[in-house]
């Protein structure tokens, strides 16, 4: 029988490690899930209770083990089933209630993210006609964002969705600033170095208003003539700051070098690897990473699992491989945009990340049965039973499921507190 088959079995006949599906709306039993394993003599009581003549039974999911142990349970024969099913309600309830704190928590979250784009879509506008006021509304931001991030205490990292559209230049700064900061974080790094390292990564690509648009947002492979304009960016961001004055050294450095590598590659033109700073090359692997998340060609975007791996064995020569992995430790197993598998064979979306804690990251669960504003995110923390056993790719999942969970073609990353 395959694992995946299923069969009616009548009420009087279930047993303790049954995995079964009610079948029934999220509002009319009291589990939390419509579809999970019987782990006490108790489920069997409230399922009883239900008025269901029969359950499907998925024979090949089910775990005899816990049926056979719990031949030795008390009954609990005297214990009122209605204050079973009431205490059970309450559970429920209590979980639904926190899944609407994550939620709101998240569109918090979201706001801020677009508050912050919108800031900087204003300072990139500002950038070529006004460079000298575009300077000084970037170091507003950068004294907001540096404060703000200094009084987080447990670090998380969060998924915003951004849409299907075109991933735009000031979504890309952003992202690449808030990458940047949970790899400071990891290196403990603070003070004015933390303020460079958020003025080098807001500013990191201001080159590209001197770029041709058509150059920019070009979806095929560059010619060579257009692959020598658009290399030349790092220089014109440069020279934009050196119009301008006052810009720090290492900012400076982080707009000039970013596309340089420890091995001698990239451009504007070869460096020494003890050349190029540490700021510049945690801000060079913020820039690729958002880079294959939310490339031109939104059908060429890797997942954030894939782009971590890529990010770990295609750039071994080429990245601080140390800072790669204060990357990977800042980010997570199960990066926020990842579908993954929970161990009772659910779908859910990574949402928020705890850097304290990669293996049980918040997640938005699928659920057809839950209208999907409604749909559940539950903090693996708090469910000791729950835990993620597979990271899905795109295709091994239905089409339904990506609807779902509103997964996006462009995605951006925000830090919170927990």
């Amino acid at each position: 029988m395959s694992k995946k088959s299923s069969i009616k079995v009548p009420v009087e006949k279930l047993m303790v490690g049954f995995k079964v599906d009610l079948e029934l709306p999220w509002s009319k039993h009291p589990f939390l899930f419509s579809k999970f394993k019987i782990r006490s003599q108790n489920d069997i009581k409230i399922i009883k209770r239900l008025g269901l003549k029969e359950v499907t039974v998925f024979p090949g999911q089910s775990d005899r083990k816990i049926a056979l142990e719990s031949q030795t349970e008390e009954k609990n024969d005297s214990e009122c089933i209605e204050t079973i099913t009431n205490a059970q309600w309450q559970d429920k309830n209590s979980k639904l209630e926190n899944a609407d704190k994550y939620r709101k928590k998240r569109h918090s979250i979201g706001k801020k993210y677009a508050e912050q784009a919108k800031k900087i879509q204003q300072i990139s506008r500002q950038m070529k006609a006004e460079p000298a006021n575009a300077i000084h509304e970037t170091e507003e931001l950068v004294q907001n964002i540096a404060t703000d991030f200094e009084m987080q205490r447990d670090l998380l990292t969060n998924l915003v969705n951004l849409g299907g559209g075109r991933h735009s230049l000031y979504n890309h700064f952003l992202n690449v600033t808030i990458l940047s900061l949970m790899m400071a974080q990891a290196r403990e790094i603070t003070g004015e170095d933390l303020r460079n390292l958020i003025r080098g990564a807001l500013l990191h690509d201001i080159g590209k208003v001197d770029i041709p648009s058509q150059i920019l947002n070009k979806t095929t492979t560059l010619s060579k003539p257009e692959m020598a304009i658009y290399q030349k960016h790092p220089q014109y961001g440069r020279k934009l700051c050196e119009l301008i004055g006052d810009v720090p050294k290492p900012v400076m450095e982080i707009i000039e070098k970013h596309h340089q590598y420890l091995d001698g590659t990239g451009f504007p033109k070869p460096q020494k690897d003890h050349e190029i700073p540490e700021l510049v090359r945690i801000v060079s692997i913020a820039n690729i990473y958002d880079n294959l998340c939310n490339p031109n060609d939104s059908s060429q975007a890797m997942t954030p699992k894939l782009a971590l791996a890529t990010l770990y064995s295609k750039f071994k020569t080429k990245l601080d491989h140390q800072l790669v992995n204060n990357f990977i430790s800042k980010v997570g197993i199960y990066p926020p945009g990842s579908v993954v598998q929970l161990n009772d064979e659910s779908i859910g979306l990574v949402v928020s990340v705890d850097t304290n804690d990669m293996m049980n990251p918040e997640v938005l669960l699928y659920n057809p049965s839950i209208p999907p504003l409604q749909a559940i995110i539950i903090n693996l923390q708090e469910h000791d039973d729950l835990k993620v056993v597979n990271v899905l790719e795109p295709g091994a999942y239905p089409k339904r499921v990506y609807e779902y969970l509103g997964i996006q073609k462009r995605i951006g990353f925000m830090y919170g507190d927990s």
